[in-house]
């Protein structure tokens, strides 16, 4: 089997410069006809580091843990997660760091014990955790290791990336007061299991409430962020609530749902009810009619995440980061649709 010292060899450099090319640090810079050099005389030799020596001897792994707990989904079907975890890869893979996927369990409150071996083996340099959910239980394992580490969500956590969730929510409740509806139906989470979704519905209150609406008296449905449980939730409030005309969901796959409920009841969108989703997934674009919803920069919080942790990792002290939502106006919002005389739709 070649070593390193074989690669050195045969592209005529030191050790030292055939380990930094090969390990893709982002502070060397070296000659093109180099590099060439030693990654052909790597592949010609068939070598394959060995990542337990290399942070042996560097005292790194250059192994980045991303923590997405399990509530209701995994990170491969929540598309919110997908968008974050996209962008840290690609920024791992252009400055030689190996991302490691951690989905713990969470049960009662409480971390599965295999996130807590995870940490103890040492395998990880940093920690990038999605705190969305406020389990303490998760901090508390993550500041036994002292590893450093940066937030995404709502934490008692000096580095932590977020989205400003209530200026969201008060964009959301103005749109839509803006195109005249007052009948509005909430499709939510329950209190408390989701802090940047109480954050949301913290947001469509003031503004509701600054325009003498009281949104205690607006009609709600709780989902479980899926399509299907958005579903259910406009089902139960076009039936029980037929005066709605227009339907805010706290996210975008809610929203969908709600969209595919709606046109089996016989509505149209949004000429009868107007849906505002939360998110802007790409999939909201593709939508029959496309989504009005909340840009939150999803696709950037991967590359920011990672510059803040690399900052800690080289011994700065990062900045947290709160993102401002943008509302993204599209078809499936429209000013309130006209009454007929006799009091119905039209």
């Amino acid at each position: 089997m070649a070593t390193l010292k074989d690669v050195a060899k045969r592209a005529s450099v030191s050790v030292s410069t055939a380990s930094r090319i090969l390990s893709n640090s982002p502070k060397e810079k070296f000659a093109e006809e180099t590099q060439v050099k030693v990654l052909r005389a790597s592949l010609e030799l068939g070598y394959h580091p060995n990542f337990a020596a290399r942070a042996l001897a560097s005292g790194r792994s250059r192994i980045v843990a991303v923590v997405f707990p399990r509530i209701y989904d995994t990170p491969f079907t929540a598309l919110a997660s997908l968008q974050i975890l996209a962008g840290i890869e690609t920024f791992c893979s252009q400055n030689g760091y190996h991302v490691l996927l951690s989905s713990p369990r969470i049960v009662d409150g409480k971390v599965d014990s295999a996130f807590r071996d995870l940490l103890a083996g040492g395998y990880p340099d940093g920690i990038i955790v999605d705190g969305h959910f406020g389990i303490d239980s998760l901090m508390e394992i993550v500041q036994q290791f002292d590893l450093p580490t940066v937030m995404l969500g709502y934490h008692l956590y000096p580095y932590y990336l977020r989205s400003d969730n209530f200026l969201g929510g008060s964009l959301v409740m103005q749109h839509l007061i803006d195109l005249g509806h007052r009948q509005i139906g909430i499709i939510g989470l329950p209190d408390g299991v989701s802090p940047a979704a109480d954050q949301r519905l913290h947001g469509m209150r003031f503004t509701a409430e600054d325009h003498g609406i009281n949104f205690a008296m607006l009609p709600r449905a709780d989902g479980n962020f899926s399509a299907d449980s958005g579903a259910a939730a406009a089902q139960i409030l076009l039936t029980e609530h037929p005066e709605l005309t227009a339907l805010s969901a706290l996210n975008d796959r809610m929203a969908m749902g709600a969209i595919r409920q709606l046109r089996m009841m016989r509505y149209q969108i949004p000429d009868q009810v107007s849906v505002i989703g939360y998110d802007d997934l790409p999939q909201a674009l593709e939508l029959d009619p496309p989504l009005t919803t909340i840009n939150q920069q999803l696709a950037s919080w991967g590359s920011i995440a990672m510059n803040m942790l690399q900052d800690l990792l080289e011994g700065r002290q990062p900045e947290p980061v709160i993102l401002p939502p943008r509302l993204m106006i599209r078809q499936s919002s429209a000013p309130l649709w006209q009454v007929t005389e006799e009091g119905h739709a039209g």
